[in-house]
């Protein structure tokens, strides 16, 4: 876990056992994951991740259409 994350966790009163798996990167891929499944734009979410390209950006949510918007889950499948 890197130390930033680490310091932030301790001022945050969390102690990092069981959490040692985070990362700062699966934070921000969680983050996006869960901003588009919440209606936010693309524009806004590129924004606040401050990713370059909206491609890469764009490769979180298709992670989360695949959970989420799978036709054969649509249709109970």
């Amino acid at each position: 876990m890197p130390r930033f994350l680490a310091r932030r966790l301790a001022l945050a009163g969390l102690k990092p056992a069981g959490l040692e798996r985070l990362s700062l990167h699966g934070l921000r891929a969680g983050f996006i994951t869960e901003a588009y499944k919440a209606g936010a734009r693309d524009e806004a979410i590129i924004e606040h991740s401050r990713h370059r390209d909206i491609r890469i950006m764009r490769g979180y949510i298709h992670r989360a259409k695949l959970v989420d918007e799978s036709p054969a889950g649509m249709v109970g499948l």
